[in-house]
């Protein structure tokens, strides 16, 4: 997947709170999930390894929980901030799957 979107920004890091998990759009049919918990930026590909669905609410939202988790609003599947292991719920042990980013001057991008 990081070949086709190597080096789109993702996100600013001075725009995301600590701790975050925020979606974005890379183009019509893929959303990311980018998260930040402390100096930790990670990103994921938004789809719950549970059912298929993407994670976040349908506000947009994802939820973070207890500053360490996100957790899929369809389900309750949580998965851990800085690595997307399964933490507890339906996705069974399988965790998000990692998308390669870089963070150079101030912004998020991918690999």
């Amino acid at each position: 997947m990081n070949g086709y979107y190597s080096g789109q920004i993702l996100a600013r890091v001075d725009e995301l709170a600590d701790p975050c998990a925020i979606v974005v759009r890379t183009d019509e049919y893929v959303t990311l999930i980018v998260t930040r918990r402390g100096e930790t930026f990670a990103a994921f590909r938004n789809k719950c390894p549970h059912a298929g669905y993407p994670l976040q609410r349908a506000d947009g939202r994802v939820i973070v929980q207890e500053g360490r988790y996100m957790v899929c609003a369809a389900h309750g599947a949580s998965f851990g901030l800085s690595d997307g292991a399964c933490a507890g719920g339906p996705c069974n042990g399988d965790g998000l799957e990692s998308v390669a980013i870089v963070v150079r001057d101030g912004v998020v991008s991918v690999a």
